[in-house]
């Protein structure tokens, strides 16, 4: 570093020092560069429609549909591994769960669902975590975190599963 710039950094380092304090910040609240805005207070009354509204944008923006797609899918394999019979009829199975347990066949009731619980306000906080980087990326990996973590689950069952055998037969049949 040439010393006449060195020479200014270090004046105004001691003059900083010298004052006793840092300069000012910025009197602007600036964001940096592709950062969310965290909102505070909505810009607007909040009314069922923009409620609904939030809603269904957090369903968007954490990624719903992938999770339920990739838990459908999970649910329907571990249902022909334990039951090998059923196998002739997955294409009926997948049809009729697209039909029931799609986020399109689902998702007023989840909207209902995420309205009953969070305020506008708090949905809309929500919609902007999943809109930064950190957001975006648990979306993109919790559904094959819950595809994995449902593995291994069934992993320790099946481990364990002479220990539960035990369990049971040590117990028996209980009367309703």
């Amino acid at each position: 570093m040439p010393r006449h710039v060195l020479a200014f950094v270090l004046s105004v380092g001691f003059l900083v020092i010298g004052c006793g304090h840092a300069p000012p910040a910025p009197t602007t609240n600036r964001l940096a560069p592709g950062t969310i805005a965290w909102p505070a207070t909505l810009d607007h009354p909040s009314t069922p429609a923009t409620h609904h509204d939030a809603a269904m944008q957090l369903l968007v923006e954490s990624g719903v549909e992938a999770a339920m797609i990739t838990m459908r899918e999970v649910m329907l394999r571990q249902q022909i591994e334990l039951k090998p019979i059923i196998k002739p009829y997955e294409k009926v199975l997948r049809e009729f769960l697209e039909k029931y347990t799609s986020f399109e066949a689902l998702r007023e009731d989840f909207a209902k669902l995420y309205m009953e619980r969070f305020s506008e306000l708090q949905l809309r906080q929500l919609v902007a975590f999943y809109q930064t980087p950190t957001g975006k990326l648990a979306v993109r990996e919790l559904p094959q975190l819950l595809e994995v973590a449902g593995a291994l689950g069934k992993r320790k069952v099946e481990e364990h599963m002479p220990e539960l055998r035990q369990m049971l037969l040590q117990q028996g049949p209980s009367t309703p």
